[in-house]
């Protein structure tokens, strides 16, 4: 995508320079004049930029912006504004304390286009990639009611908690993924450097070798001989299934897919679920309405199965229908949610169902995280313990029958 550099007058009068993406210079100005700025330039970076790019893209020097760089970056602008200190000065003081130079120089320019008349939300939105549409919309929800200094302690707390989360699953999937990298290595050493050495010595020995060994010798020499064969299969099936992942109907597939998954299917599943309902309830008690916050909700979840059916219960909610009434028209979403949610939608708080309901699931992830490495360890030790089992007694089946043979 085509990257611009613009300048542009705000209301206020002030000017804005920056560079944003987009498919043209006509989408560009279109979108400029929906966030209230009348542009004045607008130029194509040319080819000349070209290093400048290949620099940004290979993050040379300035090293990548982690979700904990934004999340310590809010931390310190919501202790500021609380304070009663100007956004602008908050955002001078926050720009000496951060370490990062490619936060710093998008901080940068945020503070340079709210001094000169942007509002914070707009001077955001200019970098997606770093501040999320959540992010945006709770910011412009704060301005609007004059609470942006609670919204910021509030994003940044659910930064935190999504970290802690995602962490806690990557702990938990850690330990089994090294215990099943180790244990395929020791059999593949066994195939690659052991296994010949018997082959050749079972050779001398002239005898029958037993079905056991046969197996075994002839697996090791098919391995051995078409091995460059097997890695063309997966990498064209990697290359493959990674193309065809980048289509709406992949995305869904595999989503699909990691929900069957036995033991990891219910973490994916009730992660989705407390991303949902921890974001609408950040976004409705932040006061963005049900509309926008599904629109924002639908792209946060991280499972393209759970996004689609927030997707068309967003088109059925604008036509008059009820959330728990389109939620429950899905059998992703459990009956627990709906019911929930309708209770908080009759009751009038839905936002303190959806807390609750985020609570709940959070306590259900730690559980199935518990089961999960519980599970995997001794079911892997005891896979590769009948693998390497095998390879014990394919090894020695034969050195038995030789030395019957010899003392008979």
């Amino acid at each position: 995508m085509p990257l611009f550099r613009y300048e542009a007058i705000t209301h206020g009068g002030g000017n804005v320079k920056n560079t944003l993406e987009a498919d043209s210079k006509a989408e560009l100005i279109s979108r400029l004049r929906q966030m209230g700025y009348w542009p004045t330039t607008v130029v194509e970076e040319t080819d000349e930029d070209a290093p400048t790019d290949i620099r940004r893209w290979l993050k040379i020097g300035q090293g990548g912006i982690k979700p904990a760089d934004v999340e310590f970056f809010t931390y310190q602008l919501a202790t500021l504004v609380n304070a009663h200190v100007p956004l602008p000065r908050a955002l001078e003081v926050t720009l000496g304390q951060i370490q990062n130079p490619a936060l710093h120089r998008i901080v940068s320019q945020v503070k340079y286009d709210v001094e000169h008349g942007a509002t914070f939300n707009d001077a955001l939105s200019q970098h997606p990639k770093v501040f999320s549409d959540l992010y945006i919309n709770m910011v412009k929800a704060g301005e609007s009611g004059g609470v942006l200094g609670i919204v910021l302690e509030r994003l940044a707390e659910f930064a935190e908690r999504q970290r802690l989360l995602k962490n806690d699953v990557v702990s938990a999937l850690f330990y089994p993924i090294i215990l099943l990298t180790l244990s395929i290595s020791a059999v593949t050493v066994l195939m690659i450097l052991v296994i010949p050495k018997f082959t050749a010595m079972f050779n001398d020995l002239g005898v029958e070798l037993p079905l056991p060994t046969r197996v075994l010798i002839g697996t090791t020499d098919i391995f051995q001989t078409y091995w460059w064969v097997a890695l063309v299969i997966i990498i064209a099936a990697v290359a493959g299934i990674r193309q065809y992942l980048k289509l709406e109907a992949g995305q869904v597939w595999f989503d699909r897919l990691k929900l069957k998954v036995p033991l990891i299917g219910p973490i994916f599943s009730t992660f989705a679920i407390v991303r949902f309902t921890r974001t609408m309830a950040t976004l409705l008690e932040n006061g963005v309405r049900m509309l926008p916050a599904l629109a924002v909700v639908k792209d946060t979840i991280g499972n393209k199965v759970y996004s689609n059916v927030v997707a068309e219960a967003e088109v059925e909610v604008e036509q008059g229908s009820t959330l728990s009434r389109e939620l429950g028209k899905s059998k992703d979403f459990p009956e627990f949610v709906t019911h929930m949610v309708a209770v908080g939608e009759e009751s009038g708080e839905p936002v303190h169902m959806l807390s609750k309901l985020s609570e709940y699931y959070d306590v259900e992830i730690k559980k199935n995280l518990e089961r999960l490495t519980s599970s995997i360890g001794p079911l892997v030790i005891l896979l590769m313990g009948v693998i390497i089992g095998f390879i014990a007694v394919a090894m020695i089946l034969p050195i038995f029958e030789a030395n019957q043979l010899l003392s008979g």
